[in-house]
């Protein structure tokens, strides 16, 4: 097995990366964002309020707030820089159910209890302390809350990214979830990817 190799720095540092990262995935995280919408709708979870951590240039989120018009949906973010851009692609969309702050994942700013429901997408990888992450998603959801989450595995594809690279196989995150607070997970190993979410 390839190695993991943690990122040493943010990928949204400039506007110029974010602005080029936001054109080259638009069309694919709107797929994302149909899977993620299929599994809210299957929990039957349409209104309330959901948080996307780790919501870049808001995509994600935007494709929520499209499909569910009664639900809140809150990106948060630590790039400044990709949160620009993302309330610029919320102008666009023409969406009014959404909003964004910026803040750090793994210590969020918000009460416990806040969301119905808390996603999140290739955004893992990036965290420095994962089970912190897991431990603040835990106190962000309300009694009854869900979550999913998604992200890169490391497989053989990690020679050809360092999104890959940096990313965990489904064992390792296995192991950081049994570490934290995070109560009724389950993890689904894909062919690319891997998920994190509550268990049926």
């Amino acid at each position: 097995m390839v190695k993991r190799e943690p990122f040493e720095h943010g990928i949204f540092e400039d506007r110029e990366t974010v602005e080029k990262y936001n054109k080259e995935v638009k069309k694919w995280m709107q797929n994302v964002a149909k899977s993620f919408v299929a599994v809210a709708k299957k929990w039957g979870i349409e209104k309330g309020k959901t948080l996307d951590v780790g919501t870049g240039t808001g995509l994600l989120a935007i494709g929520f707030a499209k499909a569910f018009p009664d639900m809140e949906v809150v990106g948060l973010d630590l790039s400044e820089e990709a949160l620009q851009v993302a309330r610029e692609n919320v102008q666009k969309s023409g969406v009014e159910n959404i909003s964004f702050e910026k803040g750090d994942a793994q210590a969020m700013p918000f009460e416990d209890g806040t969301f119905d429901l808390v996603i999140s997408s290739n955004t893992l990888h990036l965290i420095e302390n994962p089970v912190k992450m897991f431990n603040e998603i835990q106190r962000m959801l309300k009694f009854d809350g869900k979550f999913f989450i998604s992200d890169f595995k490391r497989s053989w594809l990690a020679i050809f990214s360092k999104h890959f690279r940096a990313s965990y196989t489904p064992d390792e995150i296995r192991e950081l979830l049994r570490q934290s607070e995070l109560k009724r997970w389950e993890v689904k190993d894909r062919l690319f990817w891997v998920s994190i979410s509550s268990k049926e």
